[in-house]
């Protein structure tokens, strides 16, 4: 398995993410590699630098099917379990856009945001959302109207005569 979650989160979040999991895992690295057995799920907790929130990850490698790591099951389970997690407490209402030329804004749901680095945000318009420190493009919390009312996925969306 080969996979990585990315979200944004204040580096103090990372205690209350750890600590999901320290029950699982063998031992907690310094930076964060939490070693399962032979395997490890890489957690890089989000960072500050010059008024920008940097976007962190949750990674896990197992190898290929040939050369997998002994301890493959218990390092997915931790990873997911930081996953399911991750989805159920943080937000994917981001968008992104250009830092240079016109703010044409595009949802990006496969990004998350911790209520802390929302809060974050919100304190200070001139704040920015980032992949990388040097990155043009930069994300922003999405404004959801009242207007718009529940997301409803199509299938059970009764209006356009499914379901």
């Amino acid at each position: 398995m080969k996979a990585e979650f990315q979200f944004f989160a204040l580096p103090d979040d990372v205690n209350e993410v750890l600590a999901l999991v320290s029950h699982k895992v063998d031992r907690i690295e310094a930076n964060q590699r939490l070693q399962i057995g032979d395997c490890e799920v890489i957690y890089i907790a989000g960072a500050i630098k010059n008024n920008a929130l940097i976007m962190g990850s949750l990674a896990i490698n197992t190898g290929s099917v040939d050369n997998a790591c002994v301890s493959q099951e218990r390092a997915k389970s931790v990873y997911r379990i930081l996953r399911k997690w991750f989805k159920k407490n943080y937000s994917n209402r981001l968008n992104t856009y250009q830092l240079t030329g016109d703010r044409k804004e595009k949802a990006a749901r496969n990004h998350w945001i911790s209520p802390a680095a929302a809060e974050w945000k919100a304190q200070d318009s001139h704040r920015l959302l980032k992949v990388t420190e040097n990155s043009q493009v930069a994300f922003d919390i999405m404004v959801v109207s009242n207007l718009m009312g529940e997301i409803v996925p199509v299938s059970s969306n009764k209006v356009r005569g499914h379901g």
